[in-house]
C-alpha cells in the first residue's frame, strides 16, 4: 500500500487585510486538523475508516484519486472556487509591471513537464493499440490549488496513440508550475469505445510528486501505474527559475504551402529534453493573418543564470531546415530575436517574469 500525503493550505486573497486574516486563520484550523488526522493515521494510531472500501481493494489509485477530491472539498472548496475550476492566474504578471510590495514575487523552483506517454502496464494485459484517448491531466501546486491543464480532450476531439507514438500532445501549463511545495499531478484518462458504454479508464490519479529541491536542474522520468496503464512522466525540476513566454510571428515572405514544422524549446542545462511548442505532424501550420502561429505550448521555466533555445525545423519530403536561437534571462521585459529559414523569417518573443507564490491581483 502506498504512503499517504498531506498537502497545506495557503491564504488567499480576500476582501480586506481583516478578512483575509479570519480567512487564513479558519483555513490554518482545518489544515493542521487534516495534517494532524494524517500523522496519526500514518503512525498506526487511528485505523483507515475506510479499510473494507471495496474500490480501495479493487484499485487502490482510483481510491486516492478520490479520497483527494473529498479531501479538497474540505480543505480549498469556496477559498479556491470548487474543485473542476482551471487556474485564473495568467502568464506574464510581472513582464510589465513590478510586483506589488506585499506579493512575493522572486526566482524559486519550479517543475517544467516535458513529455507525457502512454505505456502498457506488466502483468495487466496488453492495450489495443491504437488508443482513442480522451480526458484530462492537471497540475495544482500552492498558488492556488486550482487546475494547472496540460491535456485537455472531450471524447468527440481524441488523440489516438500507437505503440510507436505512444506521447500525448500537451497543451500547457498556462504558467509556471510552483515546486515550493508538493504538486498534484491529477489525471482522468479514458479510451474511447464504439459507445459511450464501452469507454474504458485508462488512467484515473491524484497523486502528490514531492521531491527535494537540487542544487542545480535535473531531469526526472517518473511512471504512475493506474488501471490499464502506466503514464510516464517527464518533468524538470528548474532552480532559482523565471517563467519564460513565447510567441513565434511570421514576419518576412510567407509560410510555404506543403511545409511542415516544429517548434522547440529547452534549456541549456537540460538539453537531452525538449518542450514541444508545435509539432504540425502532417497537417498545415496554423499561421495567422498577421503571421501570428498558435503554439499549442508557450510557457517555460528557465535558470536565471542559464539560457532558453527555441528552435524549428521545416520539413518537406527530405528538405529539412534546422534553426535555433538562444535568449539569455530577463528578471522583467522581453528578448527578441530572428530565425531566417529561408523562404521565410520568424521572429521569436520571449516575455520574461518572476514566480509569485501568492495569487494577488493581475
Amino acid at each position: 500500500m502506498e504512503t499517504q500525503s498531506w498537502e497545506g493550505g495557503r491564504v488567499l486573497q480576500s476582501a480586506s487585510e481583516s478578512s483575509r486574516k479570519l480567512d487564513y486563520e479558519a483555513e490554518a484550523r482545518l489544515v493542521a486538523e487534516a495534517r494532524a488526522a494524517w500523522e496519526r493515521r500514518a503512525k498506526g494510531e487511528v485505523e483507515d475508516d475506510d479499510e473494507d472500501d471495496p474500490e480501495m481493494l479493487l484499485d487502490y489509485h482510483a481510491y486516492r484519486a478520490r479520497k483527494f477530491r473529498d479531501t479538497w472539498n474540505c480543505l480549498y472548496f469556496g477559498y479556491c472556487g470548487s474543485f473542476e475550476d482551471t487556474t485564473k492566474i495568467p502568464s506574464m504578471r510581472f513582464t510589465d509591471k513590478p510586483p506589488q510590495q506585499r506579493c512575493s514575487a522572486h526566482l524559486c523552483a519550479t517543475l517544467q513537464i516535458f513529455s507525457v506517454k502512454v505505456a502498457e502496464r506488466r502483468r495487466m494485459g496488453s492495450l489495443q493499440w491504437p488508443l482513442h484517448v480522451f480526458g484530462k491531466i492537471a497540475l495544482r501546486d500552492s498558488v492556488d490549488h486550482n487546475r494547472n491543464m496540460i491535456f485537455d480532450r472531450t471524447r468527440d476531439n481524441c488523440q489516438i496513440l500507437t505503440q510507436e507514438v505512444p506521447n500525448l500532445k500537451l497543451t500547457g501549463p498556462t504558467r509556471a508550475v510552483l515546486l515550493t511545495d508538493p504538486v498534484t499531478f491529477e489525471v482522468d484518462l479514458k479510451v474511447k469505445g464504439c459507445t459511450e458504454s464501452e469507454d474504458q479508464d485508462l488512467s484515473y490519479l491524484a497523486v502528490p510528486y514531492l521531491n527535494t529541491i537540487p542544487l542545480n536542474s535535473r531531469l526526472r522520468k517518473i511512471g504512475y501505474n493506474s488501471k490499464l496503464s502506466t503514464l510516464w512522466f517527464a518533468v524538470g525540476i528548474i532552480v532559482y527559475s523565471l517563467e519564460a513566454t513565447i510567441s513565434v510571428r511570421v514576419s518576412g515572405g510567407s509560410w510555404q504551402d506543403g511545409f511542415h514544422a516544429q517548434i522547440a524549446a529547452h534549456t541549456v542545462s537540460i538539453g537531452c529534453e525538449e518542450l514541444i511548442l508545435l509539432d504540425s505532424g502532417d497537417d498545415n501550420v496554423p499561421v495567422a493573418g498577421d503571421g501570428a502561429i498558435t503554439l499549442s505550448r508557450c510557457v517555460a521555466s528557465v535558470e536565471v543564470n542559464g539560457e532558453l533555445v527555441v528552435s524549428v525545423r521545416a520539413w518537406q519530403g527530405d528538405e529539412v531546415v534546422h534553426r535555433e536561437r538562444g535568449f539569455k534571462p530577463k528578471k522583467a521585459g522581453r528578448s527578441c530575436g530572428t530565425l531566417d529559414i529561408g523562404f521565410c523569417q520568424m521572429d521569436v518573443s520571449v516575455a520574461w517574469s518572476l514566480v509569485s507564490s501568492y495569487r494577488g491581483e493581475w
